[in-house]
């Protein structure tokens, strides 16, 4: 029995090829947490056939295709796409191209309509035949919008007499297969729909307890890295044995991280060229809360001025033993400082 299927494929774009080593690991991490909010936003009920690279293949085994929860499936994942991007203005840390330039990400989609059959690999079935073959191919078309969704006439006859949006327009392409007609309609529209998104508030403790620069001899960029990304923080903290994170995301404000303690990454307003990164927690003993902030400049090139700034405040007995504290913190600060230099002036090499 011949079956037929809606072919949905939410597609990504905008990201340039960055050469420095930042922007390349964490332009993958971007991409890998919109693709999860895409999955998430499947109100369709699609089957996910395949993740490809920035774009996500959907199929659904139907006969005739809803106009109205189409549009509305095109909806929720492009406000939650850019509900997220938005998020990157309060919360980023990181100034590399990638997380810097995430909010010039576009959305597109393209839907296609026709018989769909199987293959088996090993244990995975997979979608194939002539329209999934097509759908793929639309991906690369003439459609002179960045954001918009492309929709077959395979589609738009199944839709009868409705139609999905009235400022549709008609084209028509050759491909490798043969002619295809199909309308499309821009999307950008559905930015006016999204959520406002509070910034996380500057909540630093009153008291500066201690800070300290050092002139480290490696480029801003790549010290700033070091600092902020889990992956290196054993390298160059050993007061800790351990440390939980997600590893498939990029580290911005609120991300919340577990050693010893409980910690929150934070930032504060930086200066002009001023590169900021902090952490905060509440677990200390005899503190009510404690931050840490890691400002970075550039001084000339390939050289950084890292200045190494703590706050608290302080429980009332915190306050009898604020030297004792202060003196065992100034102590933490300076050796963890000191393998930080260690680690970035040793052979040691960004991941990509």
């Amino acid at each position: 029995m011949t079956q037929t299927a809606l072919f949905f494929i939410p597609d990504i774009s905008g990201f340039t090829e960055f050469v420095h080593n930042t922007a390349i690991s964490h332009s993958r991490h971007i991409i890998s947490e919109l693709l999860e909010i895409l999955i998430d936003s499947n109100t369709m009920d699609f089957e996910l056939a395949e993740i490809e690279g920035d774009a996500l293949f959907f199929y659904k085994i139907q006969e005739n295709t809803d106009a109205e929860a189409l549009r509305e499936q095109i909806k929720q994942m492009y406000i939650a796409f850019h509900t997220h991007l938005k998020r990157y203005e309060y919360e980023r840390i990181c100034q590399c191209g990638a997380c810097s330039s995430a909010y010039n990400l576009s959305l597109k989609f393209v839907i296609h309509f026709g018989e769909i059959d199987f293959i088996k690999i090993k244990d995975r079935v997979k979608p194939h035949g002539s329209p999934v073959i097509q759908a793929h191919r639309l991906l690369k078309n003439q459609v002179p919008l960045n954001e918009y969704a492309l929709i077959t006439e395979n589609v738009s006859n199944s839709f009868g007499n409705v139609t999905i949006a009235e400022e549709a327009k008609e084209a028509r392409e050759n491909y490798d297969f043969g002619s295809i007609g199909y309308m499309y309609f821009p999307i950008s529209a559905y930015k006016e729909e999204l959520p406002y998104v509070a910034p996380i508030p500057e909540d630093i403790p009153k008291h500066k307890i201690y800070d300290v620069t050092e002139i480290v001899n490696v480029p801003v960029l790549d010290l700033y890295e070091v600092i902020s990304n889990f992956d290196y923080r054993l390298l160059w903290n050993k007061e800790i044995d351990y440390i939980e994170y997600e590893k498939n995301k990029v580290n911005r404000a609120g991300t919340k991280h577990q050693c010893l303690v409980s910690i929150e990454t934070v930032t504060k307003k930086a200066g002009e060229g001023q590169l900021v990164y902090g952490e905060n927690t509440k677990d200390i003993p005899l503190m009510k809360e404690m931050s840490i902030f890691y400002i970075l400049e550039e001084t000339e090139k390939g050289k950084t001025k890292l200045n190494i700034e703590v706050f608290a405040d302080f429980k009332i007995l915190g306050f009898l033993l604020k030297p004792f504290i202060v003196k065992k913190l100034q102590k933490r600060v300076a050796t963890n400082l000191k393998e930080l230099i260690l680690l970035v002036y040793s052979e040691f090499k960004i991941a990509t």
